[in-house]
């Protein structure tokens, strides 16, 4: 397996316009700061190579994503807003290379791709756990044991910028894990990899309960759930949703086993005091929003809650863009959804439309609590993943 990270192997595969795409997915393991960065750097290489440009020319409906970044970082500089500003150049760039992404993606590429990320799961879980023996250790507890912490300096992050990143990074690696098995066309006959993948997911799994995020798991359930159903397995469909049940069903009769159950109504409370001071802002800047991390430049005004963004998806895009905002960028994902509905129309391939879908099932359950998307890995991963679809562009022209 650990032979597909090596030099030689990458340039006999992979053109040297794949090799970019391989750097950038290899860079979401650093940290946040780190894999921005590379990201910027492969931009404007990709940018004064002419590549760019010619990406935005051949995929329709892109010069949305100008358009909307550009009022993005009109919007923060009238409100002096220059979290928002930095931002809306990131999102440019990360736009920008995902388009290049979209141009040169094939099903080599994304399978190793895919590959690549299972592995590198396991070393981010690896390090996860390291980082919780040292919590233990600061704690003077000699012994390993499992224990949900409530601070958030408890908590394990591994690579990422805090444990609900981290626990949407899990998310994702344990569906393309899935994604994997459900790729598998006789268990019995590649029993191996079957046992690996399953492996990687109970581990994933392990390392998700110390990050102590509660919304993950639904989020999570979810996801498998709309997956099986889309690629039509709807025994193991049944079988995972009775052992939701059973979950929900010994929670309800045993609450205080429920992770950190002692502060869930502080822990609400916030969120909800976060929401009314988004709501407000929005009622008095309904069509433009301030920008991106609009909440974290007005909460004081308000003397909201202090934090970077609305904890919610529902409320922080129309937070900072406004109605006017999302509906400059729509045009451009309104486009994916037909290229992904054709995909799933014409039976092309099933799996990876479960795939994406359940990516933004995820992001639409783990979104009614937090905003944990809203970032470099997490982000890039998404984008990443909902724009595999060219991978069969030739069969779904742009």
């Amino acid at each position: 397996m650990f032979f597909i990270f090596g030099i030689d192997y990458l340039k006999t595969h992979f053109t040297h316009h794949q090799r970019y795409i391989i750097v950038a997915v290899f860079s979401m393991f650093l940290p946040f700061y780190m894999c921005g960065a590379i990201l910027i750097f492969l931009t404007l290489r990709l940018l004064w190579k002419g590549e760019i440009q010619e990406a935005y020319k051949q995929i329709p409906k892109s010069r949305y994503i100008l358009y909307f970044c550009l009022l993005s970082a009109i919007v923060s500089l009238v409100y002096q807003n220059y979290y928002g500003l930095v931002c809306s150049i990131g999102l440019l760039f990360i736009l920008s290379f995902v388009l290049y992404y979209r141009i040169h993606i094939t099903l080599r590429l994304f399978e190793y791709i895919t590959n690549c990320l299972v592995v590198l799961s396991i070393f981010a879980a690896i390090y996860g756990l390291i980082e919780y023996i040292g919590i233990l250790k600061d704690l003077n507890i000699d012994q390993f044991e499992i224990i949900i912490f409530n601070r958030p300096q408890d908590r394990i992050n591994s690579v990422f910028f805090n444990a609900n990143y981290y626990a949407m990074m899990i998310e994702f690696f344990v569906c393309i894990t899935f994604y994997k098995i459900l790729k598998i066309k006789n268990i019995k006959l590649e029993w191996k990899r079957f046992v690996y993948y399953a492996a990687v997911i109970a581990l994933n799994l392990f390392v998700l309960l110390l990050t102590a995020c509660r919304t993950a798991w639904p989020a999570l359930a979810g996801g498998i759930l709309i997956m099986l159903i889309i690629d039509k397995h709807y025994k193991t469909c049944t079988t995972i949703l009775a052992l939701v049940i059973l979950v929900c069903i010994y929670f309800l009769f045993n609450p205080s086993q429920f992770p950190r159950v002692d502060n869930i109504i502080d822990y609400f409370m916030t969120r909800a005091g976060i929401w009314e001071v988004a709501i407000q802002n929005i009622k008095t800047h309904p069509l433009f929003g301030e920008g991106p991390m609009t909440y974290m430049h007005i909460y004081s005004l308000y003397n909201g809650h202090p934090t970077e963004h609305a904890h919610s998806i529902y409320l922080d895009p129309l937070l900072c863009f406004g109605i006017v905002g999302l509906l400059t960028i729509t045009p451009y994902i309104y486009s994916n959804i037909q290229r992904l509905y054709r995909l799933w129309k014409l039976k092309i391939d099933k799996t990876l439309v479960a795939l994406i879908v359940s990516f933004t099932v995820m992001i639409l359950i783990h979104g009614v609590l937090d905003y944990t998307i809203f970032f470099v890995q997490t982000g890039f991963l998404y984008l990443l993943i909902a724009s595999s679809f060219d991978i069969h562009k030739k069969r779904i022209p742009l």
